[in-house]
């Protein structure tokens, strides 16, 4: 069976968009349908990067906490000064340390009410807060979900800048080391 040439398909096409939108409409559709065949591939952005969602980057925290023999915890509230408290994402149950997934709209909201990050944080630098008053012994690794963002499809034109697997291992990495430093003192 012979392959249908570009003609015939054009053709065919014609006469379903004429019957489908009339004449003009047909003739504008097919204006564009023709240019699609010109060999060249559209062009599509695979190279957006995105961040884990906040269940999947506690589970990878959860997991790292765990491995270092802690139970775990969500939702323990953590002063933080001037009045205002925040809620840690994970928690080591009957230990002070605890860890935070910032998103975007949360660093906003939390814009005056925490210090600034370290200027290290985007390039990979920990950020850990500790709390004030009756919390004052309690330690925060602070992850903005921003630097921990993911291409969510490795085969663009530009490669992969970061497939998921590598930012789950660096977030477990990341909060692993908070956990060992913190445990030897150091923090």
């Amino acid at each position: 069976m012979s392959r249908p040439s570009r003609r015939n398909i054009l053709t065919f096409l014609g006469g379903a968009a004429t019957a489908c939108f009339g004449p003009g409409l047909a003739a504008i559709g097919l204006s564009g349908a023709s240019l699609g065949c010109t060999g060249s591939k559209p062009r599509v952005d695979h190279d957006v990067l995105r961040a884990p969602d906040e269940r999947t980057a506690t589970a990878w925290i959860a997991k790292a906490f765990r491995k270092e023999g802690f139970q775990v915890e969500s939702g323990r509230k953590i002063a933080i000064g001037g009045g205002n408290t925040i809620v840690a994402d994970v928690s080591a149950i009957d230990a002070p340390w605890s860890v935070l997934w910032l998103r975007e709209d949360e660093v906003q909201e939390l814009k005056d009410k925490l210090p600034k990050p370290p200027p290290g944080v985007a390039s990979g630098a920990l950020w850990v807060h500790g709390g004030v008053g009756d919390d004052d012994d309690q330690r925060m690794l602070i992850l903005l979900e921003k630097a921990y963002e993911y291409d969510p499809d490795p085969r663009g034109d530009k490669g992969v800048v970061r497939s998921i697997q590598e930012v789950e291992a660096r977030t477990i990495r990341d909060v692993t080391d908070f956990l060992v430093r913190a445990k030897a003192g150091e923090l």
